[in-house]
């Protein structure tokens, strides 16, 4: 059913069937989808075959993890221990590979889900971090840093941009640089500027320990057309979009570029993915004006739509004695 491919692209695992009716698909079409197998549907919710079988399988492992007081959510950095599995970045991992992991997981360990809903998502449909932490049934224990002993600005910003604020520039705090700038020609100038010069002259980076970021792929402020800039002027030098580098590692100095057109698409989760790359400073290089500290402030995000909380709760309801 196209309606729930165009869903599951945008990272849904699935629809509401008052969802799909009031998008005018019509019974016919379902129950021929839901007839071929290509589609599966429980009366409520109406999601592609490989997706619901994914999700289910996840659903299961979950709920028998849970049941054997063997689950928890961290939010944060994974935590050390000796008799415990840690799962990193499920924010970003793909329903079948995390069921895949837990499957495998002996009996006679415990579980912790680590994650960050606070930043970017990864490209596959999903949204278990936010299930698992919504569902309830599981402890669940924020270790990301508060900020409060934080030696440096950069240390102290990602808290701050979970707060909705974005703090203005500390002149005698260089882990983190503001450069306005008056268009997107003008962040293209500074970008080169910045990884051919000052950073190397000022931080000791050399290039190939500087990340450039934009959350676009096109147009003078877009990962294309800074890259083609980079390599004429400063060869080595990465150049990615924002969810490219957010299944990275980051680097030592990362330039976030947010260009005037990009003003309309920026979010706090962007920028957020964006912050989480530096390890030793960043600079961010604007055109967007007051679209970044609005963008930050309003954390409008696009919820996506998933069975598999509705699978947890169903299941909690029932009762379930199913494998962990």
């Amino acid at each position: 059913m196209p309606l729930l491919e165009r869903a599951a692209r945008d990272g849904h695992t699935g629809l509401p069937v008052s969802v799909v009716t009031a998008a005018g698909v019509g019974r016919p079409d379902a129950e021929a989808a839901l007839a071929s197998g290509e589609v599966v549907g429980d009366g409520e919710w109406l999601a592609l075959e490989p997706l619901a079988t994914a999700e289910a399988a996840l659903a299961d492992e979950l709920l028998g993890l849970a049941e054997d007081d063997r689950l928890a959510v961290v939010l944060g950095l994974p935590p050390e221990g000796a008799d415990v599995d840690v799962v990193a970045d499920a924010h970003r991992r793909s329903l079948a590979d995390l069921a895949a992991q837990l499957q495998g997981v002996p009996h006679d360990r415990r579980v912790v889900l680590c994650g960050d809903p606070a930043v970017l998502p990864g490209p596959a449909p999903g949204a278990v971090v936010d299930d698992v932490v919504a569902w309830g049934a599981v402890p669940v224990r924020d270790l990301r840093p508060d900020g409060s002993s934080a030696s440096c600005a950069l240390d102290r910003l990602p808290a701050a941009l979970r707060r909705g604020e974005l703090p203005e520039p500390d002149r005698d705090d260089r882990s983190v640089v503001v450069v306005p700038c008056a268009s997107d020609d003008a962040v293209a100038q500074r970008v080169v500027q910045l990884a051919g010069d000052s950073l190397p002259r000022v931080f000791g980076v050399a290039a190939g320990e500087v990340l450039v970021v934009s959350p676009v792929r096109r147009g003078v402020g877009g990962a294309d057309s800074l890259g083609e800039a980079l390599a004429a002027a400063v060869p080595g030098v990465r150049v990615l979009t924002v969810h490219e580098a957010a299944a990275e590692s980051g680097a030592p100095a990362v330039v976030a570029c947010f260009p005037g057109q990009a003003a309309g698409a920026l979010t706090r989760a962007l920028v957020a993915s964006s912050v989480a790359l530096a390890g030793r400073h960043l600079s961010v290089v604007t055109a967007a004006g007051d679209a970044l500290p609005r963008a930050v402030a309003a954390d409008v995000r696009r919820p996506r739509r998933t069975r598999l909380g509705h699978l947890l709760r169903s299941a909690t309801l029932v009762g379930h004695h199913g494998a962990g």
